[in-house]
């Protein structure tokens, strides 16, 4: 997102975990339906949650296919699966499921080319995981991911300043982090100082300092993924479902 990520996910409430394994739910996103599970296997490496995730996703994909959000999470989770392959020592493996993530990825785009939630997904997944790459692929996931951010960025211009925390917060410091790692440092600080004056009294504001007071702290920290995934979405988004 070797990077370990070392914030924790809350644990949901047990009639909360029952209804988010409880397969796919036709009303809601895909990106809402898979989050919490997936997540819980990135942040905290909950492989039985991450695994209930994955399933849902085959059970979409098998009804369509060409479910571009779909394919957008099976791009990050095969990405994800060969960051997990690489810190195992099988170099192999890792190689085809590197692939097989960028193929995805770029098919998801293909078949969704305006789903913002496409975009955001595959360009904060390869930002989220790049650090935990080889060289030469840690440098076109940053360039990938840095595109794909400015591209959201410039579409979401108009509605940034009302966009929730989780969202202006992460699409910032993707910019920012992934800025800095391409040593663009002039373009960093532009979203460091956003977030300065934007994200008061949140972690985000806090990391965004200490990076513009002490630049090279930035090597060896990140900035992204600080509120990765708030758990109870998917549970109040059902809760919702039933009030009349």
């Amino acid at each position: 997102m070797t990077r370990h990520l070392s914030i924790s996910l809350l644990v949901l409430a047990s009639c909360a975990l029952l209804l988010a394994q409880s397969g796919q739910q036709p009303k809601l996103s895909v990106h809402t339906q898979v989050r919490e599970d997936i997540f819980a296997g990135y942040m905290i490496n909950d492989m039985e949650r991450f695994e209930v995730g994955v399933k849902k996703l085959d059970e979409i994909l098998r009804e369509n296919p060409e479910n571009a959000p779909a394919l957008g999470w099976l791009g990050s989770v095969e990405l994800y699966r060969a960051v997990l392959a690489r810190e195992a020592g099988k170099e192999s493996e890792f190689r085809s499921l590197y692939a097989r993530s960028q193929e995805t990825m770029a098919r998801a785009r293909a078949l969704g080319p305006k789903d913002f939630g496409v975009v955001a997904t595959t360009g904060a997944t390869l930002i989220l995981f790049a650090d935990r790459l080889p060289a030469e692929e840690k440098l076109e996931a940053y360039k990938k991911g840095r595109a794909a951010l400015k591209e959201l960025s410039a579409a979401q211009q108009t509605v940034m300043d009302r966009l929730p925390l989780h969202l202006k917060g992460e699409l910032l410091a993707g910019l920012a982090q992934s800025a800095e790692r391409l040593g663009d440092w002039e373009d960093a600080k532009v979203y460091l100082t956003q977030i300065v004056n934007s994200l008061s009294d949140t972690p985000y504001e806090r990391k965004a300092k200490k990076w513009l007071e002490d630049p090279a702290s930035a090597k060896n920290s990140t900035m992204v993924c600080q509120t990765c995934h708030d758990a109870g979405r998917l549970e109040n988004r059902l809760r919702a479902q039933k009030q009349p």
